[in-house]
């Protein structure tokens, strides 16, 4: 229910203002708000889902993490899917992994050195349906060479930064008719 709100007002946000104000919109430097909100609103969503590295704990294999979003949990020996990410912030690069087990229970989890282990030895010990090549470089499951892992940071912000231009151009669009 969270993600249904969060993405409708995403959208009314990018649709109707050009839709209100009409061509006086298109030929504004307000433009450029449905294009921040295109690529700000899905990181907030994003960051809604993720759990701090204090924020969660493992027991008997069941991961409990508290999100914004409300407490999840995953079971570590039923892994369906696992995909991995890095992101550079100011204290270094912070790792992100995305856990999804078999009753389609999902958590984005912010890992340190200790925590990225207990997942790869959940990965090693009993399997998981899908593991992303970035996820299993990450995880130390397979060595990742330095030109792959620069080509995968290069499409991440590719794809985070596409949204501007697409609602920018889409708010022009609307605000045509």
């Amino acid at each position: 229910m969270f993600f249904t709100v969060g993405w409708a007002v995403l959208v009314l946000v990018v649709v109707v203002p050009p839709l209100v104000v009409g061509p006086a919109f298109a030929r504004s430097g307000l433009l450029v708000v449905p294009g921040l909100v295109a690529v700000i609103g899905p990181a907030i969503l994003l960051d809604a889902a993720t759990a701090r590295r204090k924020g969660w704990r493992v027991a008997g294999g069941l991961v409990r993490a508290r999100t914004w979003s409300g407490v999840r949990e995953v079971d570590l020996t039923e892994l369906a899917t696992v995909r991995g990410w890095e992101l550079l912030s100011k204290r270094g690069a912070v790792m992100f992994v995305s856990v999804v087990d078999r009753s389609d229970r999902w958590v984005i989890l912010t890992v340190d050195e200790e925590r990225r282990r207990l997942i790869a030895d959940a990965v090693r010990r009993h399997g998981a349906g899908y593991v992303s090549p970035w996820a299993m470089g990450l995880l130390g499951l397979k060595p990742t060479r330095w030109y792959a892992a620069g080509g995968r940071l290069l499409g991440f912000l590719c794809v985070m930064i596409a949204p501007l231009p697409v609602a920018m151009f889409l708010a022009a669009a609307l605000a045509q008719r």
